[in-house]
């Protein structure tokens, strides 16, 4: 693939519309404020190129892009980062691959590549490679090692080495090493976890992560040294307050830094940071030669092994190699733990012997707890046993009960029933009481309220007609809001209770029942008669009977209320109940 020309300008004028004039050549990697210091908008970058791969699939690959952008081929968009915006997408240390779709290739090729920066970091494009899709796959493969799969490993180390650590710290304080140990890792972490990110959240742009990375990074080292005196049991105390001082100081600029100024102490405290290590691996490999201690020896070769192979690739001695550096923290991690569990195993003993009074105590309180458990159990089952016995009850009160009603009613108006009718009589009092047997979980939620109330009304209006009592039913054709099936059955068993009720007392000649929408998709079903009514609250008062204090239990139960009003000449009863939002289906 034969890239012909690389070109950059500065986005000057609309948002998103590509410079006129301003190109310069440029080689990538390239740092944009080489070239316009101080300039904070977008940039554009121009590859010209020709394919010389007639037949295969050609791929693009990038490096890094600081800090977020949109790729155009030719005038197609073939990507764009989420936010261009602050807070921006952070596609710094991020690559990239794509497939180039070959409708959108010509002879001579344009590849536009459109990028925002911040302040606060180094705004640039890294390389572009453009070229058969094998070969760019592995290429860009290699890079997500290097940028990506190693820091997650690093990472995943840190954490996993620190977050035990700290644990033991927290349950034996006098284990200084331990705590040191967790707050390096811990700190490593957060240092490290800025090479991730992809996105600012939760903080409204990446600078605040780079100046708590860049605190995290700087603290990481007085913690570490401190790790290892306290581990080889030496004391350097004014070498530790001058690590901590300068920690300090850089804490304080990381703070209070005018943007700008970031990518330079990020610079600085990278070289800063790395000289105290070396020296503090010699101290401990000095006090470990005197002393005879095998397992500091070999602690100290490997941090300090470890330290001089991190320098000398930040110095950029080791070249293309010193990605691997990478890793040296997480073996200096797994060479610290294995050490640690040298040292602990004898503690492991102690715990045992522990271990093996405290199962002995455990086996004991185990065996009567679950003398407890098996007496509350019972007492559970007994509630059970009475709660459901009550609800039989009322249930047949409620369902039986008032088809036994309607059953008398009809043969003290009639002159008696047939066989026919008499047979009708005993089939549904069979069905009504597998209704009561077989509970809510049978009852059906009705499409709406009529088809709801159909069975019932269509039972009770023939006997209505009988007695002459007028009845009359507004019932919408929508529900109101969602009712579960036991909320329908309860108002079902309470208004066969209500109209069995003006059977019985009222002497009413007109019956109207209702239902209407309530708010927050309510409803109320409402029951009015032009009986000789009754005086509510001595009924109430007075507790006699099942049927008003079961209807009211019922509505309560579901969550709902009911209200009782009656004088001479009107008794009206509402049982009001509370359903959820009817969710509209979509074709």
């Amino acid at each position: 693939m034969n890239i012909t020309r690389i070109m950059a300008a500065p986005e000057r004028g609309e948002a998103g519309v590509r410079p006129m004039d301003g190109w310069q050549a440029v080689t990538l990697p390239d740092l944009w404020q080489r070239h316009w210091p101080g300039f904070l908008g977008p940039v554009w970058y121009r590859l010209d190129w020709q394919a010389d791969c007639a037949g295969e699939p050609l791929a693009l690959n990038i490096s890094r892009m600081v800090m977020a952008g949109e790729v155009w081929l030719n005038d197609d968009l073939l990507w764009r980062d989420e936010r261009l915006v602050e807070p921006l997408s952070r596609s710094w240390n991020l690559p990239r691959y794509w497939l180039l779709p070959a409708s959108s290739q010509q002879e001579a090729n344009t590849l536009w590549i459109r990028l925002v920066g911040s302040e606060h970091a180094a705004p640039g494009l890294g390389t572009v490679r453009l070229g058969v899709a094998e070969q760019v796959w592995a290429e860009y493969r290699t890079q997500l090692l290097q940028q990506r799969e190693l820091v997650y490993i690093n990472l995943l180390v840190s954490l996993v080495m620190g977050v035990p650590f700290f644990t033991f710290w927290l349950f034996r304080r006098q284990e200084r090493a331990f705590g040191w140990f967790a707050l390096a890792s811990l700190l490593w972490s957060l240092g490290i976890v800025n090479l991730l990110l992809t996105s600012s959240w939760p903080f409204a742009n990446g600078e605040v992560w780079d100046r708590l990375s860049l605190m995290a990074l700087a603290l990481y080292c007085p913690a570490f040294c401190l790790f290892i005196w306290t581990f080889a049991g030496i004391r350097f105390p004014r070498c530790g307050r001058v690590l901590w001082g300068l920690a300090l100081v850089l804490c304080v600029a990381a703070l209070l830094l005018p943007k700008a100024q970031i990518a330079m102490l990020q610079m600085l405290s990278a070289v800063v940071l790395r000289v105290p290590l070396p020296v503090v691996c010699l101290q401990l490999l000095w006090h470990a030669c005197r002393a005879r201690e095998i397992h500091l020896i070999v602690l100290g070769v490997c941090i300090f092994s470890g330290t001089v192979f991190e320098v000398l690739t930040f110095a950029g001695i080791l070249g293309g190699q010193g990605v691997y550096a990478l890793l040296v923290a997480p073996l200096i991690s797994v060479v610290m733990f294995l050490t640690l569990a040298m040292r602990f195993a004898s503690s492991l003993k102690r715990i045992e012997r522990f271990n093996d009074d405290l199962l002995a105590r455990v086996e004991s309180t185990r065996a009567e707890l679950t003398q407890t458990l098996q007496r509350e159990h019972q007492l559970e089952a007994d509630n059970i046993r009475l709660n459901e016995r009550l609800r039989l009850t009322h249930d047949l009160h409620d369902g039986l009960g008032s088809s036994l009603m309607r059953s008398i009613t009809r043969m003290e108006h009639g002159d008696g029933l047939k066989d026919g009718q008499f047979l009708s009589v005993l089939k549904t009092l069979r069905s009504d009481l597998r209704d009561v047997i077989d509970g809510s979980s049978s009852v059906p939620v009705w499409p709406s309220p009529q088809e709801w109330l159909a069975p019932l009304r269509r039972r009770f209006i023939d006997l209505f007609d009988d007695l002459g009592i007028e009845s009359h039913w507004r019932l919408p054709e929508h529900w109101p809001g969602a009712f579960t099936a036991p909320q329908l059955l309860a108002l079902t068993r309470f208004l066969e209770e209500a109209l069995t009720n003006v059977l019985k007392h009222a002497g009413a000649t007109r019956l109207e029942v209702g239902v209407r929408a309530e708010s927050e998709h309510g409803l109320s079903l409402w029951i009015r008669d032009n009986g000789r009514g009754f005086d509510v609250d001595e009924v109430l008062a007075a507790g006699t009977g099942v049927g008003m204090s079961s209807m009211r239990m019922r509505i309560e139960r579901m969550g709902g209320q009911l209200r009782i009003e009656s004088r001479s000449g009107e008794t009206i009863l509402i049982a009001i109940i509370h359903g959820e939002p009817v969710v509209a289906s979509h074709e």
